[in-house]
């Protein structure tokens, strides 16, 4: 576990291991549209915390979890071409993740992504999709965090 460097000291717990998970949609169709056959499972990623919870994402973007999927299992890509995930640590260092809030009248996260160019002592914050910064963060080897006080929102919206 981590303290925020920032004068609310939230606590934050260390992702020891993350899991790409598939759900059927049934629960979310009609029984007409489960009939016809035509749908795609939802990509889930479930991250096991150090303090031993579980936090899981739903609605991944489908390219996003097999890129994730990808990593974890060390399949390279035949492609040359760098994506942004993968352009970002060439140019500057991907500090940690922090998977912190939920977007106000939504139930979507967001992922506070600390980094430092290159030369340079003074690390920047960007707000980020979690599933992407979930992707940077394994190709730049960098820390992922989830904020006690993200999982306390979710604990309440239960």
């Amino acid at each position: 576990m981590e303290k925020d460097s920032s004068s609310d000291e939230i606590e934050l717990f260390k992702v020891i291991k993350i899991d790409v998970l598939t759900a059927s949609p049934d629960i979310f169709s009609s029984e007409e549209e489960t009939n016809r056959g035509h749908y795609a499972e939802i990509p889930l990623l479930n991250f096991e915390l150090e303090n031993g919870e579980n936090f899981l994402m739903a609605n991944i973007p489908i390219s996003i979890a097999i890129e994730i999927a990808r990593k974890l299992n060390g399949v390279e890509g035949a492609d040359s071409r760098l994506t942004n995930a993968e352009l970002i640590p060439e140019i500057c260092i991907v500090e940690r993740i922090i998977i912190d809030s939920i977007i106000p009248y939504s139930n979507a996260y967001q992922a506070t992504v600390e980094i430092k160019l290159e030369g340079f002592s003074e690390v920047h914050h960007f707000q980020m999709i979690p599933s992407h910064a979930t992707l940077l963060a394994l190709i730049a080897n960098s820390e992922i965090l989830v904020s006690s006080s993200l999982l306390k929102a979710i604990e309440d919206k239960a």
